[in-house]
This record gives structure tokens, C-alpha cells and sequence, in this order.
């Protein structure tokens, strides 16, 4: 049942654990417009949404994400309305269709569902708030340690880290789940219980019902590991520094494939660490210590025939001629050219689909009269362009340019009505849209 206490006194309570760490985060991450707090009505988001009311925070709302996975989520909804009501704070409720689960799990699929739910509406200025605690920290540090995860999976959950095109914040990282009870209990909080939590097939239940019950009795346990993903955030930082600067020296600026001249020039710790850096530079995750190693190794031959390539859910990586790409799933050698795209004579620009902007002003340079009727199209075999010093292989040109031969058919390419192949937008030739 929802609370029926009154609204919280904003004025009780100032140096309160909960509140306190509250507005201390939110002093640190100044500027928000929106605040958001992703409310499932259980205890934690509960103490967290009474305590931001507590505070007056300007803009604030609550969102709940109605999975449809349990035939009791309809009475969740409606306990999360009711206190959010009781609070008189701005309530939103999105609802799942369906879960395309991807091969990755319903509690993978869920977690993604709900996240880009969380996100719809909000921008720069916008923060989605969720309430984990250090007990979630340990519980996320152990799952990463027991799957044999580096330290980017052991910084475990950061207190703030982008979503999407908004941030995501979590404010109550540095306070146990007791400290939540305690809040809960003193403000007479009622709060939804999810059966599910209880279901020891999930792996995190299982560590926090029958693993770290075992550490608390022996050691400190969740705090000792909620400080230990806190270092391992402190030296992810220093690495992503380090890598940051040696990818400048062997990064191509305009096709952001590698050197391997210059990977060569590195120790092996740096070659895989130079690499996942890359990689996750791309927004892709990279492979298996044990893939990334043997794929590193065949591609470090001095042997400008070999063209070893390996493959993993999410993405891909080549070695051609003496570079490396990489590139996401739905990129993967063989994919088919895009779509082709008309261009109007009395149409002043044109956004292509790799994100850059063409326009008319920018035609003579190319070589094109700015007031053709043209269609960017793509390589399918056989094309000849027109260039200044007569008509070339579209063929000899990108392997003149070093373009990699999955890569030539979603070059850009300008077409007249007549036929003709009057430019090719390489990589680099257009500005991205600003």
C-alpha cells in the first residue's frame, strides 16, 4: 500500500544520510533542467523520490517502467501512482509492448527497454536519477570479478555517467541499504515488494541472498568492495588518459583505422590496451581477452597479404594492408551499399547517411555544377568517374586511396541525370553536420 504520511517536512531532516547525499550530488552536477527519478517503488527509489521532494528540488518527476513481465505489474503501477500522488510529484508511466530480448537475456532485454524509456524527452540538461546503493555496487563489483571482467567492468557503476543523450546519475552509491531502511523506517515508509527479487536463478539475487550475507558475518563486505570499484574508477580514468594520447599518435585522422607501424612500437600490454581503448572509443565492445590476443597476434605479422579478421556479438575488426578497422555488427564485411538518395536541382542541401551535410555552395570544389540534378549513389562494379584529368576506375582510385574493400561500396558517390559519376565524396572531403 502506498504511504498515506504527509508531505515530507523540506525543512526536517537537513543533515539525514539520504538527503544529504542527495543534495551534495546534485551541488557537484549543477545545471540540470529535468530531473527524473526511475521509480519502481521499491524501497530504494522510494527513500530517493521522498528525499527529493524533502529537498524541493525544482523539475522533478517520477517515471515508472511497467515491464508487463509479472501479473502483479499492474498493482505495482498502481502503488508507485498513489505515492507519487501522496507526495504531489509529477508522475509518468511508460509501458513494454513487447521485449525483444536479442539474444541477450530477458533481464538484459528489460534493463535496455526501460533505459530508453527513462531517456525519451529529456537532453544535455536532463538527469534520469536512479537509487543503487553500495550494496549494489559490491553485489555489481562481485558479478564483474566472478566473469573475469578488467577494470573497466570493475569500476562497477559510476556515480555519473552519459545515457544516451542524457546523463545518468546515482547519488546514493556511497550509503548501504541499512542507511535506506533506517530513512524508510523513521519517515514510516510503505514501499512495493517485487516477488522477483527474491528469485535465486538470478545471479545477483544469489549473491545478495546467499553470498554477501556469508562476507558481512566475516568482513566488512560491501563497503570494502564498493571502495574497491571506487579505485578501479580512479585507474580507468588514468588508463582512458594514457590510451588517449598514444591513439592520437597511431590513429588515422580521417579513416580512424590504427598504424600498425605504430602498434608495433608497443609492448603487448599496450597493443591490448591501446585496442579495447579504441574499440569502446566506438561505442563497440570488445571481444575476449583470448580472441583479442589471437587476432592481435596475426595481425602484427609483417605481411602486407595478411588480412586476418575476427568477429563477436556487437562487432568486427580487419587488418587491411598495414591498418586495422573495426566497425559495429550491422557493419560487417559484405554489408550491402545504402540506399541511394535523389538531389533536386532547387534543394540547397542534402544530409547524407553517414551524418555529413552537402550542400550546393560546396559543388564547384568538387568539381559539379552547383545546379545539376544530381543522386548520391554507391559503388556497385564497373563505375568510371569523370575527373578533371579524364575519366578513371572508381576501382583504381579507392585502392590508390588505401579504401578498404568492404568499405568501397558505402563511399558516396555523385551521379548526373545522364548517367555520370561526376564525384566521389571521400572520407574526410565533407565536413560532419554540425
Amino acid at each position: 500500500m502506498p504511504s498515506r504520511k504527509p508531505l515530507p517536512d523540506r525543512g526536517a531532516g537537513a543533515l539525514d544520510p539520504v538527503a544529504a547525499a542527495l543534495r551534495d550530488f546534485l551541488e557537484t552536477h549543477p545545471g540540470y533542467r529535468q530531473l527524473r527519478i526511475a521509480f519502481s517503488g521499491g524501497l530504494d527509489s522510494t527513500v530517493l523520490l521522498h528525499a527529493a521532494v524533502r529537498l524541493g528540488i525544482r523539475n522533478l518527476e517520477a517515471m515508472h517502467v511497467d515491464h508487463r513481465l509479472r501479473p502483479d505489474s499492474g498493482e505495482q503501477v498502481e502503488h508507485c501512482r498513489a505515492f507519487a500522488q501522496a507526495l504531489n510529484c509529477p508522475f509518468r508511466l511508460r509501458t513494454l509492448d513487447s521485449l525483444d530480448t536479442g539474444g541477450f537475456g530477458v533481464e538484459a532485454a528489460a534493463r535496455e527497454a526501460r533505459y530508453a524509456m527513462l531517456r525519451e524527452g529529456l537532453g544535455e540538461t536532463g538527469i534520469i536519477l536512479a537509487a543503487q546503493h553500495a550494496d549494489d555496487q559490491a553485489e555489481t563489483f562481485l558479478l564483474a570479478a566472478l566473469r573475469g571482467s578488467g577494470p573497466e567492468g570493475l569500476q562497477a557503476m559510476r556515480p555519473l555517467r552519459r545515457e544516451g543523450e542524457t546523463w545518468l546519475g546515482r547519488p546514493l552509491l556511497g550509503l548501504s541499504r541499512a542507511a535506506l531502511v533506517a530513512y524508510a523506517e523513521q519517515e514510516g515508509l510503505d514501499w512495493y515488494d517485487d516477488p522477483s527479487n527474491r528469485d535465486t536463478r538470478f545471479d545477483r539475487n544469489f549473491l545478495r541472498q546467499s553470498v554477501l550475507p556469508l562476507l558481512r558475518e566475516r568482513f566488512d563486505g560491501a563497503a570494502g568492495l564498493a571502495r574497491a570499484a571506487a579505485w578501479q574508477q580512479e585507474a580507468v580514468g588514468q588508463l582512458h588518459q594514457h590510451f588517449g594520447e598514444l591513439l592520437e599518435e597511431v590513429r588515422d585522422p580521417l579513416t580512424g583505422s590504427l598504424d600498425l607501424q605504430g602498434l608495433r612500437g608497443l609492448d603487448a600490454d599496450n597493443q591490448r590496451g591501446l585496442l579495447r581503448h579504441w574499440l569502446r572509443e566506438q561505442g563497440l565492445r570488445p571481444p575476449g581477452h583470448e580472441r583479442l590476443g589471437e587476432f592481435l597476434r596475426q595481425a602484427l605479422v609483417d605481411n602486407p597479404e595478411a588480412s586476418p579478421v575476427v568477429e563477436w556479438d556487437g562487432g568486427w575488426m580487419r587488418r587491411y594492408r598495414d591498418q586495422l578497422h573495426a566497425g559495429p555488427e550491422e557493419e560487417r564485411v559484405g554489408a550491402g551499399p545504402p540506399p541511394e538518395q535523389p538531389w533536386p536541382a532547387d534543394q540547397s542541401e542534402l544530409i547524407l547517411v553517414d551524418g555529413r551535410r552537402l550542400t550546393r555552395e560546396m559543388l564547384p570544389r568538387l568539381g559539379v555544377d552547383r545546379e545539376a540534378e544530381l543522386t548520391v549513389c554507391y559503388r556497385r562494379g564497373g563505375e568510371v568517374v569523370s575527373t578533371p584529368v579524364g575519366r578513371r576506375s572508381l576501382k583504381k582510385l579507392m585502392q590508390e586511396r588505401g579504401i578498404a574493400p568492404w568499405k568501397r561500396n558505402r563511399v558516396p558517390l555523385l551521379r548526373q541525370l545522364d548517367g555520370a559519376i561526376v564525384a566521389v565524396l571521400w572520407p574526410g572531403l565533407v565536413d560532419p553536420q554540425s
